[in-house]
């Protein structure tokens, strides 16, 4: 790639890398086709046409390499380029584009946060397997929206359609998302009893029921439990699986902070500090938090107090008169969260809270957001995905954002996604 630099035969527009795309796919081959596509700044219909092509003459069908697209954008959350390769399958396919595209369609749609769009896909596909049902009642878990999964698994069971493994791990998920407990357990029940499916350990996380497993608790099944522990306070429970957990994955960072934002939420600051510096001592980093976005086509990142970014000045504006604008509608920082080092009571601490203060306004979800705040139409929709746990604080700011400025604002974090509306949030305070 440098050579065509160099020579200047790439410039900085994008169809000049494009040119250079069909040129490399077609003289030195896809592998080399793939560097240039993957360095490319700005990514064209025409330059995606290549790849597809590209693929499609090397043995890949039009099918698969499409999927492979499909949920290439489902992991990051490109639902631009989603939408292309929608209308690009519609346009080479025709409006039936097979069960095997409409699922990744329905996939790629529910994980990018459009779950409206997901839902049209799929009721208009003529033909749907098992594995579709699955993607549409997984879709709809992650969204957190128990009643629908009922409704849709009903719907399931009525096409005369079996449900598997994987359908009663989206469902007992859904359950576990939205407080549905007594559900959970009916479906949980019928597992074997009804539909002679043997429970799996998964099945078991999402009941975090672990006393009654066949079979000793894998990392899955303890996470779960351990990050239920951390919803609800369980500061004893949470001891007793982190001391099983590090045994498992000794450099799991999340699993550290977890406990330690736990003793700080239980005012145990002094066990905080010490997990905090035990952690600071063997040389184990946490896992920096990342939220990410498309606007225009063209992704933008952030981390905590990142500076980065090419609108930093004005993004930096925006955020202090969107906290401003967020303690007029009640916003209170959430510093009980966080571990304040060489303080033995917060009265003592006064100028460490309000440097933690400042540590939680610029958190990666409030930066995206304030960008998201200055670069999409007033009344928008914006979207924000998340590679970590949405924190408490985030996720009460987000909540009053929502209604001081009248935006629906959606978070996909490594969990679930969080939809907020008007000053609540989907998942009902419970995640």
């Amino acid at each position: 790639m440098d050579v065509y630099v160099k020579c200047g035969l790439v410039g900085g527009t994008v169809v000049s890398w494009t040119v250079v795309l069909e040129g490399v796919v077609k003289g030195e081959g896809l592998e080399n086709g793939r560097k240039v596509f993957d360095e490319m700044p700005e990514r064209n219909e025409v330059a995606w046409t290549v790849m597809i092509v590209g693929y499609v003459e090397n043995g890949m069908t039009r099918d698969v390499s499409l999927c492979s697209i499909l949920s290439a954008c489902s992991r990051s959350g490109d639902v631009s380029l989603g939408r292309w390769v929608h209308g690009y399958a519609v346009k080479e396919i025709g409006r039936d584009v097979g069960v095997m595209v409409g699922t990744g369609l329905v996939d790629m749609y529910a994980k990018c946060g459009r779950i409206g769009a997901a839902l049209v896909v799929f009721r208009n596909m003529p033909r749907r397997n098992v594995v579709a049902w699955n993607a549409m009642i997984g879709g709809l878990a992650m969204h957190g929206k128990g009643k629908d999964v009922v409704g849709m698994f009903d719907s399931m069971i009525g096409e005369g359609v079996r449900p598997d493994a994987l359908t009663f791990l989206a469902l007992l998920s859904a359950f576990s998302h939205s407080g549905m407990v007594d559900l959970g357990w009916k479906y949980f029940n019928e597992l074997e009893s009804i539909h002679g499916i043997n429970p799996e350990m998964e099945h078991y996380a999402c009941m975090a029921f672990i006393k009654s497993m066949p079979f000793a608790p894998n990392e899955v099944v303890l996470g779960s439990l351990f990050g239920s522990c951390y919803t609800h306070g369980k500061v004893k429970l949470g001891e007793r699986i982190m001391r099983e957990l590090v045994q498992m994955d000794p450099h799991n960072t999340e699993y550290h902070v977890l406990l330690s934002n736990m003793y700080a939420l239980s005012g145990k600051e002094e066990k905080a500090n010490f997990l905090r510096k035990v952690l600071k001592k063997r040389g184990i980093k946490k896992v920096p938090g990342t939220s990410s976005m498309y606007v225009g086509g063209q992704l933008h990142q952030f981390i905590a107090g990142d500076k980065s970014h090419p609108q930093t000045a004005g993004i930096y504006m925006m955020l202090d008169d969107m906290i401003r604008r967020l303690r007029l509608g009640g916003y209170v920082p959430n510093t009980s969260s966080q571990v304040l080092f060489g303080c033995s009571t917060r009265d003592d601490c006064t100028e460490a809270l309000e440097e933690v203060e400042q540590v939680l306004f610029t958190h990666s979800e409030k930066l995206a957001l304030a960008f998201g705040l200055t670069s999409t139409p007033s009344g928008s929709p914006i979207h924000i995905f998340k590679n970590l746990r949405i924190c408490q604080d985030c996720h009460s700011a987000m909540k009053i954002a929502s209604y001081v400025y009248n935006r629906k604002i959606v978070v996909r974090d490594r969990y679930r996604f969080h939809s907020f509306k008007q000053g609540s949030c989907s998942c009902s305070d419970y995640w």
